[in-house]
């Protein structure tokens, strides 16, 4: 197996640890990985398993009472965790996650996480600021979706995946994950149809371009002042 230890050592869940401490936790650690398309798992499965993205992308969702996919976050970065909740409870997983790109995932069974999560401090430390986090971000997405129009919220949503997972190009800032309509709908909670008139006024006035899927943001200060709008 490859060793785990530098990548683990830049990644916020395992930040300040020793090289013998990560090299404790890497044991434990298993490599999967996952074709583009490919469910992870399963709303109601089993949560048994934490994951870790070592690269690729990930959509979590929800099915609607109509049977419809409601997106809840997206993940893209290495080191970002998901299935955190499974480390907690140990209740079925609440949401389905699906692989956006040919994904590689390291994963740590919960009982082994929690073990060391008793003889290490910092680590319980990070999983503990990385819980925060996620509420924070929780808490900003209810607030929007439920105080800012469909404009405003798009283009906030934009800016954040320009920042997480944007990449610059000759033209701008590219955000690197294949994203649909639909999954733009369903993370800010609006109908497909918003979604369109939303990104072709954005088109229109130059904010942004779409080249085979991909959305790349021309001017970031113009999104940002519509939020603020």
């Amino acid at each position: 197996m490859m060793n785990l230890i530098p990548f683990l050592k830049q990644t916020p869940l395992y930040q300040n640890m020793t090289d013998a401490q990560l090299k404790q936790v890497s044991q434990d650690v298993i490599t999967r990985r996952y074709t583009q398309g490919a469910i992870i798992f399963n709303e109601g499965d089993p949560g048994e398993v934490l994951y870790m993205i070592q690269t690729g992308q990930v959509r979590i969702f929800i099915h609607g009472l109509d049977g419809t996919e409601n997106s809840v976050i997206l993940f893209g970065r290495p080191g970002d965790i998901f299935g955190e909740l499974a480390v907690i409870d140990g209740l079925p997983r609440s949401a389905t996650a699906v692989a956006l790109d040919d994904t590689t995932l390291l994963t740590i069974n919960r009982e082994a996480f929690r073990q060391h999560m008793r003889h290490l401090p910092q680590l319980a430390y990070n999983f503990m600021q990385e819980m925060t986090r996620r509420v924070r971000y929780t808490t900003q997405q209810i607030n929007s979706l439920t105080s800012l129009p469909v404009s405003q919220r798009l283009a906030r949503q934009l800016v954040e995946l320009a920042q997480d997972y944007g990449r610059v190009t000759p033209k701008g800032v590219t955000i690197h994950i294949p994203l649909t309509q639909q999954h733009l709908a369903s993370l800010i909670g609006a109908t497909r149809e918003s979604i369109n008139k939303s990104l072709r006024d954005f088109r229109q006035r130059n904010w942004i371009l779409i080249t085979h899927g991909r959305i790349t943001i021309l001017d970031p200060d113009a999104l940002r002042a519509q939020t603020a709008v």
